[in-house]
């Protein structure tokens, strides 16, 4: 799959996988927790831009 036939979400999901695939945590609960954070702050960037509040 060519990086033109991706959704905008397709990308972010591989970003998000690469990014993730770097951080040195081994522990499977850990990246998890990461993860989430990681989603959280995305989510929450996206919401303050999206309402103005940013």
């Amino acid at each position: 799959m060519s990086d033109r036939d991706e959704t905008p979400l397709q990308r972010l999901f591989r970003a998000e996988r690469q990014f993730h695939a770097m951080v040195p945590i081994r522990d499977i609960y850990s990246k998890l927790f990461f993860r989430t954070l990681l989603w959280f702050v995305f989510f929450t960037v996206v919401y303050s831009m999206v309402t103005g509040s940013l």
